[in-house]
């Protein structure tokens, strides 16, 4: 049912597509994850970054080869496929497929459960920032991929884990003021941290 609905919301409008390609730099290498019929891959390996596409579902790979000019006949399980020099696909499923070394991540997935599994792998290939709707369900945001604040010393306010949780964390109502919930803390270490590690999403 899920995959359904997101399927009704993707591909995503240009005003999304628009905001992620004005944040790129033509030669930044750059991952999609649940890449799709690859419409937004290939817009940004047309504005010169170079891109690796990763998508589990033949079909949609295959609807956007044939798009461009390319036969699915070539792809084959786990194996890159370069389509040009800028933009290479791959049949994979994100969570098991080692990530290369990459400087950009897009994850346009509202309802992603495999999020931590994706931070951890990105964190440890040297990504320096993810484009996700995954983790608010919403708004494209950008996310810093270096150390970020221990959950332990949020003072209070709303705050966002590198596993995906958000929340709120509570304090004095008198302290809580305009700017407290204007301000999102970016943390790492949260309470669903160690859910996470306990259920052995994260390797």
């Amino acid at each position: 049912m899920i995959d359904d609905w997101e399927r009704l919301w993707a591909p995503y409008d240009e005003e999304v597509y628009d905001g992620i390609l004005a944040r790129l730099q033509p030669g930044e290498r750059v991952l999609e994850i649940g890449a799709g019929d690859l419409r937004l891959s290939s817009r940004m390996a047309e504005r010169g970054c170079r891109v690796v596409a990763v998508e589990r579902q033949w079909a949609l790979l295959a609807e956007g080869m044939r798009a461009r000019g390319f036969l699915p006949g070539a792809l084959r399980w786990e194996q890159p496929l370069q389509l040009s020099e800028e933009l290479t696909i791959v049949w994979a499923d994100a969570r098991t497929w080692p990530f290369p070394p990459v400087e950009s991540a897009i994850l346009l997935m509202r309802h992603c459960a495999a999020f931590p599994v994706y931070m951890h792998k990105l964190r440890r290939v040297g990504c320096r920032r993810l484009f996700t709707n995954a983790r608010w369900r919403m708004g494209v945001e950008e996310i810093p991929l270096g150390p970020a604040l221990s959950f332990e010393k949020v003072p209070l306010g709303w705050y966002a884990c590198r596993c995906g949780a958000v929340g709120f964390r509570e304090g004095p109502p008198e302290l809580i003021d305009a700017t407290v919930l204007e301000h999102v803390w970016e943390v790492e270490n949260c309470p669903a941290c160690e859910r996470t590690l306990i259920e052995g999403r994260v390797s």
